[in-house]
């Protein structure tokens, strides 16, 4: 049996039940940086790592090796009689569902697809919904297929398409991360994707402390939160290194952004506050785009200055330029 799951936390959990057979963790974060189409999976693999590695060419060889790694265990499961696939509800779990289904052939594939976060579960729960694993059909495997497929397009409308369509099979989750991941893309009026204006409208209500504005811009304001602190960060940062910063530093500021003095809660933690410019994007006077540009890749989708997709949350869709 192979259990397949969404990190290093889970597959501690599932070991510490006891439960037999292989565990492996699907470390990626899928909604950030390039997952384009037309790719082998080591092409991928390669471009995932140097995305990953920020632009350090040691550590991608690193993390190439250790994806091709998990790669060979996935494409080994033939010699497993089950492979269970273990994930919860929110984006970064489902994107890895869509990737490994698309990969993955298997004769019995069963999952556990949760509707809150493994890792907080009790073990009796755990125990409770492996035993009630369903299986997974035909239907759900060309139905993650589709999506697969949509979310790696360089067309984002493909993507709009699928959520716009019923579509049978998978979980009943999908349809909503799926569109939350749209909402990344930057919105008409501000030019600000989703993470970028809850962050905003903490620090406009006073959570300046960069702690208080990652719970409050994530695990208040998020439905299925998706987002670690890393890699929020990686969002909040643009906002104060821009030409025409959103955000500023009250305090003593660390000396390089992986410091975790960042993260301190004392009372001499650094703070962040709305710029000027900040509070006319966030009231709408301003575009972020228009003041600092943009270069970033959501999935297939590389979403530069030149061809600014905007997600437009009254007609629940794109639109280009």
């Amino acid at each position: 049996m192979l259990h397949v799951t969404n990190g290093s936390v889970v597959v501690t959990r599932l070991h510490d039940l006891g439960l037999p057979g292989r565990v492996l963790p699907w470390d990626d974060v899928l909604h950030e940086g390039p997952v384009r189409a037309g790719l082998s999976d080591a092409g991928q693999r390669g471009e995932r790592a140097i995305f990953l590695a920020g632009g350090d060419p040691a550590q991608a060889v690193v993390i190439e090796q250790a994806l091709a790694a998990r790669d060979q265990v996935l494409a080994s499961a033939g010699s497993d009689d089950e492979v269970v696939l273990w994930f919860e509800h929110d984006l970064y779990d489902h994107l890895h569902l869509l990737q490994i289904l698309d990969r993955l052939d298997h004769p019995n594939i069963t999952g556990v697809f949760a509707d809150d976060y493994l890792g907080a579960q009790a073990p009796h729960t755990l125990r409770e919904w492996f035993v009630a694993r369903r299986p997974v059909t035909a239907g759900d495997r060309a139905t993650a297929q589709r999506a697969w497929a949509a979310f790696r397009s360089a067309d984002p409308l493909d993507l709009v398409r699928l959520i716009e369509a019923p579509t049978a099979g998978l979980t009943r989750h999908l349809l909503p991360a799926l569109r939350r991941h749209l909402q990344q893309f930057p919105w008409v009026g501000s030019g600000l994707s989703r993470s970028q204006a809850q962050t905003l409208v903490a620090a406009a209500a006073g959570a300046a402390r960069v702690r208080d504005l990652f719970v409050a811009a994530n695990h208040r304001a998020e439905e299925a939160v998706f987002m670690g602190d890393s890699t929020w960060w990686d969002h909040v940062r643009p906002l104060i290194e821009a030409p025409r910063p959103l955000l500023e530093v009250h305090g003593l500021r660390p000396p390089s952004w992986p410091d975790p003095a960042w993260w301190h809660d004392e009372a001499t933690a650094p703070r962040l506050v709305l710029t000027g410019d900040g509070e006319m994007v966030l009231g709408g006077r301003a575009d972020h785009i228009a003041l600092n540009g943009i270069d970033r890749w959501l999935g297939g989708v590389h979403v530069t200055t030149a061809s600014p997709w905007r997600w437009d949350e009254a007609a629940n869709s794109l639109s280009s330029g």
